[in-house]
């Protein structure tokens, strides 16, 4: 099990000490620091990293409330209290447990586990959405470096900028790109093409064509409509088209 940094905040030196018997007695929480004032906890929450707070409530200078309260964002909190009634307070601000004072060990360690769960899954989403970010971002780099094909044909090298690509035709070993303005034969098989063309943009839609799909006007039966030029759309493929668009056929 991952190690889960705690600190401790009462302003009762018996009740800091059981909190740290019972800390010390889980393998997995690891203390950081304990306080008897929340003002000094709050400049070392926000520059170290704390997984969990052990906090009471009714405290000189500044309340576990309003502790909690300033945190930006604020960490797993469990509220000790001999007061009863600030549970629905403390409950509104989605802490993980509320202890009520004396409590057991097991009674510790139940409230334990459950901030555990909570946190174990909170890293996992974070790492998640980290690693789902880094691949959108190398994707889009990828994109962003590649927006243009080199063609050579008739002797020239042609830039054809991928914008500019209306659609794509097999013919033999070459294919034809089809842009607004021209029509440029290169050696490219279409397979290759599906490789080098940006997938968000581009898609294969029969065994002769890759099409833009910014550039269908039209689709009609088995063709579709990229400004006047009718495109076929064969039956192996027909299936994928549709659902990529969340169409039925």
């Amino acid at each position: 099990m991952k190690t889960v940094n705690c600190i401790v905040i009462d302003d009762e030196f018996f009740a800091r000490k059981l909190l740290i018997d019972y800390i010390e007695k889980v393998p997995h929480l690891n203390l950081l620091d304990s306080f008897d004032n929340a003002f000094y906890a709050l400049n070392f929450v926000n520059n170290n990293q704390v997984d969990l707070i052990f906090c009471d409530i009714q405290m000189p200078d500044l309340t576990g409330i309003d502790f909690v309260k300033s945190l930006n964002n604020p960490p797993a909190i469990i509220f000790t209290t001999a007061y009863a009634e600030f549970a629905i307070q403390g409950y509104e601000l989605d802490v993980v447990d509320y202890l009520m004072k004396p409590f057991s060990l097991p009674r510790f360690i139940k409230a334990v586990n459950k901030a555990c769960e909570l946190i174990y899954l909170k890293k996992k989403t974070e790492i998640n959405i980290k690693n789902i970010n880094q691949v959108s971002e190398k994707h889009y780099s990828k994109e962003k470096k590649s927006n243009f094909i080199l063609v050579k044909s008739d002797r020239k090298i042609h830039k054809i900028y991928f914008d500019d690509i209306l659609f794509i035709e097999g013919a033999l070993e070459y294919v034809n790109f089809y842009t607004k303005e021209k029509r440029i034969m290169g050696l490219y098989s279409l397979k290759e093409l599906e490789e080098i063309l940006p997938k968000l943009d581009f898609m294969r839609v029969h065994k002769s064509y890759i099409v833009s799909i910014n550039k269908i006007n039209e689709i009609e039966g088995n063709q579709l409509l990229v400004r006047e030029n009718k495109i076929p759309l064969g039956r192996s493929y027909k299936a994928l088209f549709f659902k990529r668009f969340g169409l039925s056929e």
